[in-house]
């Protein structure tokens, strides 16, 4: 791979760095916490075991709970909110600009500017899935790593190894994307590399897969596929906003200029052109690295697109009610990330053409290869100053901390399980945070095993919940006496976030603990049964391997690394 002068780098650090800004900027003038969706940050996130996966809950943030537990010991939660999202971009921006190196200057702007600026940044932060962005920023360097390791090079291994270890601590699907990049980049390199890669990935997910499989017997609906399904934003439909990296299937979070056809069918053709570039990056990049992509970008297209096929949607939905495990690949938008890759380094090869082309004297090519640097921004305003607004920092109200303490003091939470009311999904809108649809934070604020409904309510219809304590907890608040099926389930406390359309009459029966503008906490009283009784957990054994194989494999390669350095270091000298 060529690699333009260390001067022509200087300008994608630059627009990487003001795309950072220009996003994340609430988050960088003012203090508190941005809540919206799944990003659930807590100024200090109790560690629990549930984290690790070892409470028999499903395992969506495992293990990156544990890792945000463990860092908030060091960190408030505000500060570490703020890093994470800081490193998404930097790292997504300045690897991208790494790939890009064999183009000009204006060029990597143009990879960075489209790898950062698109429709599904904008969505996945728009909905919270920000582990999801981190690992999509992690995303250029496993291809470099994987080029490595195809060509035999040194630190390949050891590289691969900890960022794919990275992808699978960002959440599931994350690492499975990040499984899919490496394989097509090594898959020139033969059968073997493949096989050890393979072998590697399993080792770097297990933290994650070890619990699923071990835990509960998940239940599942054979719609959750029809409902998660991307969707068209537009008449164009869904596959030319799949093409320009829109499509998700929540329209609330669509951004509003998406659902003007004009606006989708310039980003989709502008998209196509860049599909082309590609092929022109190769003699750069090099064939077997082109082909890598556009492969893992052309499977991304297609695991994206199939569920919104209506037959195919209904028969993956209807193998995922006997087989839950497939339920992972439900919003099969999310796994369009390597589509980013794709366009991003076929916007630099049109970029560069372009600017050849002015200076054999094709004039007004610089004029419009400026305007396709400028071309995401201006098709997508609203990504600018934290989603036009919608990601905003506000401070937890006071109640929070107090509740804290009570659930944290001797005889508190170690002496049973918290309920969560409403029991009407786990999704919130509280008024001190502007009514945004955000999951609810007491499990990571609160100590203990605190449980809310995980049932999901969508507009026209409601996936059932996938696990069976939960399940028996629901029953239980419907029974004559919910405050005596509670207690028989290992539960003590019942947390009211009011405001929430709770009733008295919904509130089990016992005595005030606490009883604040925001929350009310109740005691039942002792439980009659311990909740390790009750809930089936997976064996503790068989998760503390798999997280000790992973961090070993993460020990090894990190000091491989730095061996290596060493090395060189060395024989610089």
């Amino acid at each position: 791979m060529t690699s333009a002068p260390e001067a022509a780098r200087w300008p994608a650090r630059v627009a990487t760095a003001a795309v950072t800004v220009a996003v994340l900027g609430p988050l960088l003038v003012r203090g508190g916490i941005a809540l919206r969706g799944d990003m659930v940050f807590t100024p200090d996130q109790p560690f629990k075991a549930g984290w690790l996966g070892l409470d028999g809950s499903v395992p969506r943030a495992v293990p990156m709970d544990a890792l945000v537990s463990i860092v908030d010991n060091v960190l408030p939660g505000s500060v570490l909110q703020r890093l994470l999202l800081i490193v998404a971009f930097a790292a997504g921006g300045l690897g991208i600009a790494r790939l890009a190196r064999w183009a000009s200057a204006p060029a990597q702007v143009a990879a960075v500017i489209v790898y950062l600026w698109n429709p599904w940044v904008y969505e996945r932060l728009a909905i919270g899935q920000w582990p999801t962005v981190l690992g999509y920023g992690l995303l250029p360097w496993l291809v470099l790593a994987a080029v490595r390791v195809r060509d035999g090079r040194a630190q390949g291994w050891p590289a691969v190894t900890v960022l794919l270890l990275a992808t699978a601590v960002c959440a599931p699907s994350v690492g499975l994307v990040g499984v899919l990049v490496a394989v097509c980049v090594v898959a020139a390199g033969g059968a073997r590399r493949v096989l050890a890669l393979l072998g590697v990935a399993v080792v770097t997910n297990l933290p994650w897969i070890v619990p699923a499989v071990l835990g509960p017997g998940l239940h599942s609906s054979d719609a959750q596929f029809g409902d998660f399904a991307a969707r068209g934003e537009s008449s164009l439909g869904v596959l030319a906003s799949l093409l320009s990296m829109g499509g998700i299937w929540k329209s609330s979070v669509i951004p509003p200029e998406r659902t003007h056809v004009l606006v989708v069918a310039a980003a989709a053709l502008l998209a196509l052109a860049f599909v082309v570039g590609l092929a022109y990056a190769a003699p750069a990049i090099g064939r077997r690295t082109t082909t890598g992509i556009a492969i893992a970008g052309g499977v991304a297209l297609l695991l994206a697109l199939l569920p919104a096929i209506g037959p195919v949607g209904d028969g993956l939905g209807t193998i995922s009610a006997h087989v839950p495990a497939l339920g992972i690949l439900r919003d099969s938008q999310r796994y369009l990330a390597p589509l980013g890759l794709v366009l991003a380094l076929g916007a630099a090869a049109v970029v560069d053409r372009l600017i050849a082309a002015e200076r054999a004297g094709r004039s007004g090519s610089a004029g419009i290869a400026g305007l396709v640097v400028l071309a995401p921004v201006l098709l997508l305003p609203s990504l600018t100053w934290g989603l036009a607004g919608k990601i905003r920092p506000v401070d937890y109200p006071g109640d929070w901390d107090r509740v804290a303490s009570l659930l944290g003091a001797p005889g508190g939470a170690q002496k049973g399980a918290t309920v969560v009311l409403p029991w009407t999904g786990s999704y919130r809108g509280y008024a001190w945070n502007d009514d945004r649809a955000l999951l609810d934070p007491a499990p990571r604020f609160l100590p203990g095993d605190v449980l809310d409904d995980d049932r999901t309510y969508l507009r026209t219809s409601v996936l059932p919940s996938e696990d069976p304590y939960l399940t028996k907890i629901g029953t239980a608040l419907r029974t004559p006496d919910p405050a005596g099926a509670l207690r028989g389930l290992g539960v003590r406390w019942v947390l009211v976030e009011k405001a929430n359309g709770v009733t008295a009459s919904q509130v089990p029966t016992g005595t005030t603990a606490y009883d604040g503008h925001w929350l009310r906490l109740v005691d039942l009283g002792a439980p009659t049964r311990s909740i390790a009784d009750v809930r089936k957990s997976p064996a503790a054994g068989g998760v503390i391997v798999a997280d000790g194989l992973a961090g070993f494999a993460l020990i090894v390669s990190v000091w491989s690394l730095t061996r290596v350095s060493g090395r060189k270091r060395s024989i610089n000298v």
